[in-house]
């Protein structure tokens, strides 16, 4: 076997066996070389991974919170359904790139039905903010990567729609002479290792799409510094296109990566596997040339798009409170998005509906935002809401963002679901020791899910917030299903959102309660 595809196999059998066909030795008589087609996309609505056996633990739940029933997990797990709904909506209306983008419909309903709930909670000042992008977005309207079928790979070799296929940030085909957003190209294919390897093979990418395979420890976030770095020297060395064949569980869209310097389209798993698996065996077959793809793809950029953000408060008991706390959670994501943020979103409707009681109202004032733009060039929502809410940020003391925090903890190798969700880091900007203090605190209270050691890092939707001056204060992950179709509603752990609205319940009260030297000291 030639060395650039030692290591290859064990990734195709755990997603379908391609490659374990092709250990074996060609049949020229068998329609692509004797290979397992790849299954196709199927429903991306359901999980990839095996979650009807799993059981997380019930929340834990203090003495004298029991009656916090808008906290349970149950309760908030179907208000992730309904955001989830929104996101099938695009796809039903026929979005290839579907979800709840700004800029679009989907993203749009989703907000207002945030207002809506900000409203029967019994939330002031609710309004949903309309504003204007500050620079074009990339938009891939329609795409396909097809492997063109030839009688030299077996008789009966037809095209193969390669369905997890979904190009990144950036790419555009040129139309030729006809002008217009819909482009094709056509050309051979060739393997050129894995992404992680800095230099790159002695191979001949000139004219060639260029397959370069990736192993993502985790989601594939992790991976976007060498992938994209990568397929910009391949673009510079002549390849018209290039592949990221993303080593995931089941035949996924990933959604990652941009700016790769040319076309770049990204395939899940499966479909992978069966290209890897077709260029060794073409190689054998002396038939590397007669392997070719087809890359289509309608996309422009798009100007004049508008963002949209819904925001609530609820004054504190103090007359006139000159001191207002900030929680947000971004409302939009790719596909299903459930974990990227149905869950944050989901749970900051819970608080709303919390503190809105009498009983829980807090000293200081509270501001609530479901934030858009998290996902689109120009329209980001937290940059906007400072602009447009100028009175309530003066009087900011911290901002809380809610992002990814009840997303069960799926491992690869082998692929499993552990019965917890998946470990957080959490970060705290100006590494206040009182809100360090209180993250502990928390976790021994309700056993959410943080690693154990905190940092300054808040990265994502807090970096608009950054002008205000203040601690910005957070929990996150990106685990296997960030920004892929497999962030599904039955991923998200119940007892997961319980413990994270239990959780940040307390945070947000204890910091009503703390001296603004506590919550923002002096820096040293």
């Amino acid at each position: 076997m030639p060395t650039r595809f030692r290591g290859l196999l064990p990734f195709a059998l755990a997603v379908g066996g391609a490659a374990a066909l092709a250990a074996q030795a060609p049949r020229s008589s068998a329609p692509w070389f004797g290979l397992a087609l790849p299954p196709g996309i199927g429903d991306p609505h359901r999980p990839v991974v095996n979650v009807a056996t799993v059981t997380t633990p019930p929340a834990r739940v203090p003495a004298g919170e029991e009656g916090f029933t808008e906290l349970k997990g149950d309760r908030i797990r179907r208000d992730v359904e309904t955001i989830v709904g929104f996101s099938k909506q695009s796809r039903a209306a026929g979005d290839q790139a579907w979800g709840r983008v700004t800029g679009f419909p989907a993203a749009a309903r989703t907000m207002a039905w945030v207002a809506e709930q900000f409203k029967e909670a019994g939330v002031s000042g609710v309004e949903v903010q309309e504003y204007d992008a500050s620079a074009p977005m990339w938009w891939s309207r329609s795409w396909e990567a097809r492997l063109v079928g030839d009688a030299k790979f077996g008789a009966g070799s037809r095209d193969v729609v390669l369905e997890s296929a979904v190009p990144t940030s950036g790419s555009l085909i040129p139309s030729g002479s006809s002008g217009g957003t819909l482009g094709t190209l056509s050309a051979p294919i060739v393997y050129v290792g894995p992404a992680s390897n800095e230099a790159l093979p002695d191979v001949d990418v000139k004219g060639k799409v260029a397959v370069q395979h990736l192993k993502p420890a985790s989601g594939a976030y992790s991976e976007r510094g060498a992938t994209v770095r990568r397929a910009q020297e391949l673009m510079k060395r002549g390849a018209v296109a290039v592949i990221n064949v993303v080593e995931q569980v089941g035949n996924m869209h990933v959604r990652d990566f941009g700016n790769c310097g040319g076309p770049c389209f990204n395939l899940g798993g499966a479909d992978g596997a069966f290209v890897e698996a077709a260029i060794e065996r073409a190689a054998r077959a002396g038939v590397s040339d007669a392997l070719r793809v087809q890359l289509r793809l309608e996309a422009q950029t798009m100007a004049g798009l508008k963002g949209h953000n819904a925001i609530g408060v609820i004054p504190g008991k103090q007359v006139e409170s000159e001191e207002v706390i900030i929680v947000n959670a971004h409302a939009d994501g790719w596909f299903d998005a459930a974990g990227d943020n149905g869950d944050g979103l989901a749970v900051l409707v819970a608080l709303a509906r919390h503190f809105s009681k009498p009983q829980n109202r807090l000293e200081r004032t509270l501001m609530f935002v479901s934030s858009g733009g998290h996902h689109s060039t120009g329209l980001n929502g937290p940059a906007n809401v400072v602009r447009m809410n100028p009175g309530l940020m003066g009087k900011a003391l911290l901002v809380l963002n809610l992002e990814h925090i009840a997303q069960l903890y799926i491992r690869p190798e082998p692929w499993r679901v552990e019965p917890t969700e998946q470990p957080m880091g959490f970060g705290i900007s100006n590494e206040a020791p009182f809100l360090k203090a209180l993250a502990t605190r928390g976790v021994e209270r309700y056993g959410f899910r943080l690693n154990p050691t905190f940092s300054s890092g808040v990265p994502g939707d807090l970096g608009g917030y950054a002008p205000l001056g203040v601690a910005r204060v957070q929990a996150i992950h990106s685990g296997p299903m960030y920004h892929t179709s497999g962030d599904v509603a039955e991923t998200i752990s119940a007892p997961g959102l319980e413990r994270a609205a239990r959780f940040y319940a307390y945070f947000v009260g204890e910091v009503s309660k703390a001296s603004k030297v506590d919550l923002n000291p002096p820096k040293p």
